[in-house]
């Protein structure tokens, strides 16, 4: 009875590293399409945010390359890479605890630094050397279907181009076509709401998805280590089993 326990305990953390491996190359397909996703978006995001996602790759790679030694850990019931595997996937636990009481207390400051960069990025709109930032307000306007920051109003205060009222002809609700923002505009034709509550509400939502996945693989590594310091006790004590 007692070896067939112990052989459940072994396969068990077998399957557990084969579903860690999984979630590791999720984790790494997710951080690339983020990356890729997220560059023409960077302008409105401050330095703490623009490698999240590389983080998510990183730590992807990692959890994939423990799965596969604690997969050779288990199967091959060797002591010593049973441990140094709870070692290692302990570090990564509490490195992950860490970098999610970052990101919670990052996260109350994004909307002040989403605000702060939209509102520069308006007074450069157009400029010379300024065209990354161009680019970033028109994508975000026809993508979110909004105008501006707070209100399409906004664009009136922010340079000459349109202190008489004009807007982006991104803002307009037909499509970007040269000259649909032209003073006077017609509310009717254009985006009215602000892009800020969409924008942040977006990015925030993405960062609760994964943090949430973050939580679900840290609760399930915890259960990973309690049953490899069980096996690693098991087979000190009575060698291999199986």
């Amino acid at each position: 009875m007692e070896n067939c326990c112990e052989s459940i305990v072994k396969y068990f953390m077998v399957l557990c590293n084969i579903l860690f491996a999984l979630a590791g190359i999720i984790l790494i397909g997710f951080g690339a399409y983020a990356q890729i996703a997220a560059k023409d978006y960077l302008n409105f995001l401050g330095d703490n945010y623009v490698n999240t996602p590389i983080f998510v790759i990183i730590l992807g790679g990692v959890i994939l390359a423990i799965s596969l030694f604690g997969c050779c850990g288990a199967y091959q019931e060797n002591k010593c890479l049973i441990y140094t595997y709870s070692a290692v996937l302990f570090i990564i636990l509490i490195a992950q605890i860490a970098a999610g009481i970052a990101a919670f207390a990052l996260k109350g400051d994004l909307k002040a630094e989403i605000t702060k960069n939209m509102n520069t990025g308006m007074k450069n709109y157009g400029a010379e050397g300024f065209e990354g930032v161009t680019t970033t307000w028109d994508l975000v306007q026809k993508e979110l279907h909004c105008c501006g920051v707070e209100t399409f109003a906004d664009w009136k205060n922010a340079t000459e181009t349109f202190k008489d009222g004009a807007v982006p002809d991104s803002c307009c609700k037909g499509g970007q076509a040269e000259g649909c923002g032209k003073a006077p505009v017609d509310q009717e034709k254009i985006y009215t709401e602000g892009c800020f509550s969409l924008f942040s509400d977006e990015f925030n939502s993405n960062l609760t998805i994964v943090g949430a996945v973050a939580l679900g693989i840290a609760v399930g590594e915890l259960i990973a280590i309690g049953f490899a310091c069980c096996l690693g006790k098991r087979v000190g004590r009575g060698g291999a089993y199986v």
